[in-house]
């Protein structure tokens, strides 16, 4: 279901990332591992994981959704994914947050402006185990 609500959230933002990144991320989470392509200022996303993955960032789903909903203070989600101390793997296994970080971005904005995305996720986040 989360990968669902990921989709809708990338559909719903602007292209607004550089045409030069082309690389795979992996952001594993309880309900499975996503990859996340960037390509040609594009979003693509496919289950499972990439051997290839320049980076990979593990999450609750708790907290993905923490970090949309604004429950997670910005700064601080910028902090661990685009500024981490290089001794901390609380969520960056391998690689950057960076690029991560501008997905996280981007679907904060869609939450905040689209209501439709908000229920998804609110809805989503209500079912989760606490």
């Amino acid at each position: 279901m989360i990968i669902e609500i990921i989709a809708k959230g990338v559909e719903l933002m602007p292209a607004v990332l550089p045409q030069e990144w082309d690389e795979h991320i992996v952001v594993r989470l309880e309900e499975g591992a996503i990859t996340i392509t960037f390509k040609n200022g594009k979003v693509l996303l496919d289950q499972g994981d990439s051997p290839d993955a320049e980076s990979i960032i593990q999450l609750t789903n708790k907290r993905f959704c923490d970090i949309i909903d604004g429950s997670v203070e910005f700064m601080t989600v910028w902090r661990e994914f685009a500024e981490p101390s290089p001794t901390d793997r609380t969520y960056i296994l391998k690689g950057s947050g960076a690029k991560l970080f501008a997905i996280l971005d981007g679907l904060i904005k869609c939450y905040k402006s689209n209501a439709e995305f908000k229920k998804l996720l609110d809805d989503y986040k209500a079912g989760l185990k606490t």
